[in-house]
């Protein structure tokens, strides 16, 4: 039942927020579309992560006013508190376009902060007995936390390029945790995963496939957070979950940070927070865009829709392996390890044939 609400209440929110665009697209809408990541025509609102965060809000207020007072509902509140930070910097920076990236890593650790101390929230096992020995150590641990947290937090940002992708993942990946957690006997976190994933899907139908409303740096970084914590909460509750699981789930959105960060620092020589349009979304948009059938159909422009399923599918095969693996965890390092190399033989691929393309910018999918 309470899936089913809080979609409802996504859904609602996010028609609330495209009907009235009218009203404050100035303010929430794409101010430079000419970009060099961007891949849409035409200004949207960026403030999807409203709907998302709020859907979420409203239920934990009206579980309470009806007298519940359940161990999800407590979760649920407090990881909603502690997300503030990172959600409130991120939908700052999408109505002003002014907050910097190294201001909203800050606030992502500051929730990452509130996380250890109100959710205990804390990566302590890794897999690797050493470095678990060190880990007990909070001199050693928070700092660690801290970057974990703030590291997949903006790896999900980072892939928000394409309708549905970021928020696509993060269900798929919320889900992968809650089969974790399941597994293992923990039902309340897969009710939490549950209720995350309903408000995420309410929102999608508003952005995927045609792309009304976006989920925005506030959005993204909140859903972002939320798998961050909810897989350190995993790892850290049920220790039949191994953590190279927790790992692989969140494989493509990790490898991707790290590939880039490599990318521009060893390759281009660019500052690591730089934007480019040189991520893997970017490449299989571009070979898409080189097909004659992918933009001239009866159902239009089809080119950032099939890239979102491509990533889907891409995502699928970290995430699906990382539940069906649980129980052995050679297997599951060995996957992860062939996962990183398939996806650098995919993208060196890809960048070869993408080259010999150009153009960039989406033609709008819809008039809206």
């Amino acid at each position: 039942m309470e899936p089913v609400l809080i979609f409802a209440l996504a859904f609602f929110l996010s028609a609330v927020l495209f009907q009235t665009r009218g009203w404050h697209l100035a303010l929430t809408g794409d101010s430079n579309l000419a970009g060099v990541q961007k891949m849409h025509g035409v200004s949207v609102p960026r403030i999807g992560g409203v709907a998302v965060f709020g859907s979420l809000v409203l239920y934990v207020l009206l579980a309470r006013q009806w007298g519940e007072r359940s161990t999800l509902i407590e979760l649920l509140s407090l990881t909603l508190v502690c997300a503030l930070p990172a959600f409130g910097a991120g939908l700052v920076e999408d109505m002003t376009k002014k907050v910097s990236p190294a201001m909203r890593l800050l606030m992502t650790m500051v929730s990452a902060l509130l996380g250890y101390f109100v959710l205990t929230a804390s990566l302590t096992r890794t897999g690797v007995p050493m470095l678990d020995h060190v880990l007990q150590f909070a001199v050693v641990a928070v700092p660690v936390t801290l970057v974990a947290v703030s590291g997949v937090s903006n790896s999900i940002n980072l892939i928000d390029g394409c309708n549905g992708l970021a928020s696509g993942v993060s269900c798929s990946v919320l889900l992968g945790i809650g089969a974790l957690g399941y597994a293992s006997g923990d039902t309340v976190l897969l009710q939490v995963t549950l209720v995350c994933v309903a408000a995420l899907a309410g929102f999608m139908m508003w952005n995927f496939p045609l792309g009304r409303l976006f989920l925005g740096d506030g959005g993204a970084y909140f859903a972002g957070f939320i798998v961050a914590e909810l897989a350190l909460l995993l790892v850290a509750r049920d220790h039949a979950v191994s953590p190279w699981s927790v790992l692989l789930l969140i494989g493509y959105p990790v490898t991707e940070t790290l590939f880039s960060i490599a990318r521009r620092r060893l390759v281009t020589r660019a500052p690591a927070a730089e934007p480019d349009a040189q991520h893997l979304h970017h490449l299989v948009y571009r070979w898409i865009a080189l097909q004659p059938w992918s933009a001239d159909t009866r159902l239009g422009d089809l080119r950032n829709p099939l890239t979102t399923v491509a990533l889907w599918l891409l995502n699928a095969a970290a995430v699906v392996p990382a539940v069906y693996l649980r129980d052995d965890e050679l297997g599951t390092i060995a996957w992860l390890c062939g996962f990183v190399l398939c996806y650098g033989a995919l993208y060196c691929a890809l960048y070869r044939v993408g080259s010999l393309g150009s153009g960039f910018v989406q033609r709008p999918w819809i008039e809206l």
